[in-house]
């Protein structure tokens, strides 16, 4: 893998008189920290590093940690402990443990996990270049900067599409969330900045962009002063090479008509939205302090529907949340049903230190929270198969991703499929290119993902 360049000749490090020293990052959490790992890798690699797979290969190890609940924390523990393991039988290698759960537990990691070389945290990033070369005891070989107004990346997801981050933080308050306190608030990121980056992941090659952000739809607000996502989106849709805009993490009660009629009108944004509505009932709402009432959930998808018939609608929940009786539940299961929800993913409240929430009364049993969170799932799992079975006989528009590699065929993607979180499309042909649209009848189908083969004989219809 090649420092990503944005399809300019990489820049090459000078040699050093030293042996050459090699790296390994794991990273853990959200597309957001992908994004910001990709950065270090690329850093790391425009410095003189060498990027390795296997950590046992590596001089400098590095983390970069999730803390957004609790089963994500505990994995980012469990991951720095099993590179504990492995620097104990390599003492010559050095650890370097970055991102969320140092922002939010740095004291508490130094005093609990001395093996760590250094920790960087989230308002500590810039800092991270001189962090690690410090660790392993040298200097780097190479200054470079980026000439480009934008950090450069190490694409890790396939080099037809990108995750493009349009801001940091958040400005809401949710009651239950950590995210703030690690991140702190909102920070759009210029849109001049964005286009520039996005310009050069197309001359990469990418064809397909991811929007991410905390907060997708309050974009541009701390900026200009207005909620600006579809000024960017009209200037992202003029660049060349782009055929494929997908949006995550839209708030309901900030989906305006702006962006409706964009959808209305745009040939390049899918047919796809992830709106994560963690609740629907009114009184869990409040008391999770969303902003977004059921009304608003309501309208956001009404409106979408309207201008995209098509639209495949993700989801995110939130059960047990403290305060949350049977009747709150059901009044959740009842909208999920009424406003059919193509996918929905669930979370059991997580009690997280210093949130609002964690002060609340009436917290939710174990037990309870497990039994709602099957409910969920076990839904969602039934409509999915409902929904993918539907589709056999149709024809979709594929975007190939990767060949298969236990066996025939490849693997991809249409419109309604969002990279690593959504399920994929198996299709058989010969002469199928990565990164390349491909016209796919659909056979068959299961909870998760669809089958079907190529038909050479239909011309490739965009949305």
């Amino acid at each position: 893998m090649q420092p990503f360049d944005y399809g300019r000749p990489s820049p090459k490090p000078t040699q050093s008189p030293n042996r050459v020293l090699k790296y390994h990052l794991t990273s853990l959490g959200c597309p957001k920290n992908l994004v910001e790992s990709e950065e270090m890798m690329a850093r790391l690699a425009l410095s003189g590093m060498v990027l390795v797979h296997d950590p046992e290969e590596a001089d400098l190890l590095v983390v970069n940690t999730c803390g957004f609940i609790g089963p994500a924390k505990e994995e980012s523990i469990d991951v720095i402990l099993d590179l504990c393991r492995i620097r104990q039988e390599n003492p010559w290698q050095r650890l370097v443990v970055v991102g969320c759960l140092v922002q939010r537990y740095r004291n508490e990691l130094r005093e609990e996990l001395p093996e760590v070389d250094a920790f960087v945290g989230v308002e500590d990033k810039d800092a991270f270049l001189k962090v690690a070369w410090e660790a392993v005891g040298q200097k780097p070989v190479n200054t470079y900067q980026s000439p480009f107004p934008y950090a450069p990346r190490l694409l890790t997801t396939p080099p037809h599409m990108a995750y493009l981050r349009i801001s940091d933080g958040c400005f809401h308050n949710c009651s239950f969330c950590a995210i703030p306190a690690m991140r702190g608030t909102l920070r759009s990121r210029p849109m001049e900045e964005i286009v520039a980056e996005a310009k050069g992941l197309a001359a990469g090659g990418v064809k397909e962009l991811v929007i991410i952000s905390q907060d997708t739809t309050s974009y541009g607000i701390d900026l200009y002063k207005r909620l600006a996502l579809t000024d960017l989106l009209a200037h992202l849709e003029e660049i060349d090479g782009i055929e494929w805009i997908r949006l995550m993490y839209l708030y309901p009660h900030l989906i305006d008509r702006r962006l409706v009629h964009y959808f209305a009108r745009s040939e390049k944004l899918v047919s796809y939205v992830d709106m994560p509505i963690q609740h629907s009932d009114p009184f869990i709402l409040k008391l999770m302090k969303r902003g977004a009432t059921d009304v608003h959930i309501k309208r956001a998808v009404h409106r979408l529907r309207e201008v995209r018939p098509n639209m495949t609608f993700r989801t995110t929940v939130i059960v047990g949340f403290p305060g949350e009786k049977n009747h709150h539940f059901q009044n959740l299961m009842r909208l999920l049903e009424e406003l059919d929800f193509d996918r929905v993913g669930a979370f059991m409240y997580s009690r997280e230190e210093g949130t609002e929430a964690a002060a609340l009364p009436n917290h939710v049993s174990d037990r309870i929270k497990e039994k709602r969170y099957r409910t969920v799932i076990d839904w969602a799992s039934d409509r999915a198969l409902a929904k993918n079975e539907k589709m056999i006989g149709s024809m979709l528009t594929v975007l190939i991703d990767r060949p298969d590699p236990e066996g025939d065929g490849y693997w991809g993607r249409y419109s309604g499929q969002a990279p690593e979180i959504d399920g994929q499309v198996h299709v058989r042909g010969d002469k199928l290119i990565t990164g390349r649209f491909a016209p796919v009848r659909i056979t068959a189908a299961d909870e998760e993902n669809l089958y079907g083969y190529v038909n050479t004989d239909i011309t490739i219809v965009r949305e």
